[in-house]
């Protein structure tokens, strides 16, 4: 799926097969708000190593407006139909934002290949950043730091 900035991301894919933990997303929620998806999964070692990073920006930039959603990715079918594992990982680590439970739809739909994912998109929907792996911590950092500062609002965006 190809993004630019005249079309928006169709974040109306926010629907996963599993459900949702700590509360749905509906798209009305999202308007006018830079959003960071997260894609990771369960039994991912580095995605676990960057759950902190992933709170740290919850505690930095929520509130300056940011939406993080996690989407935990590869579940099988009855995995999907028992959210339970989900639900006690994510008390376990304290994770209190929204997580889609997908069984890799959502990853699909947004060209994720690989788990740590982050997917960055500013007020008006246009994605932003598409970036993996721990070296891009610090790039998802800047672009946050865009999208939640004083010229935000302004529509300028200088990649």
């Amino acid at each position: 799926m190809a993004f630019d900035d005249e079309h928006p991301i169709p974040l109306t894919l926010l629907d996963p097969d599993g459900g949702w933990i700590n509360a749905p997303v509906h798209v009305s929620q999202l308007r006018g708000r830079p959003v960071l998806l997260h894609f990771w999964s369960m039994d991912c070692e580095e995605c676990m190593g960057q759950l902190a990073q992933v709170q740290q920006w919850i505690q930095d930039y929520g509130p300056r407006g940011l939406v993080v959603i996690g989407v935990d990715v590869t579940h099988s079918e009855s995995e999907l139909r028992d959210t339970n594992a989900v639900e006690r990982f994510a008390r376990k680590h304290g994770l209190r934002y929204p997580i889609a439970v997908d069984d890799g739809s959502m990853a699909q739909a947004y060209s994720v290949e690989t788990h740590p994912s982050y997917l960055v998109f500013d007020a008006q929907g246009i994605l932003r950043l598409h970036t993996f792996s721990a070296d891009s911590l610090r790039e998802v950092r800047l672009v946050l730091d865009r999208l939640t500062g004083p010229d935000a609002n302004t529509g300028a965006f200088a990649p």
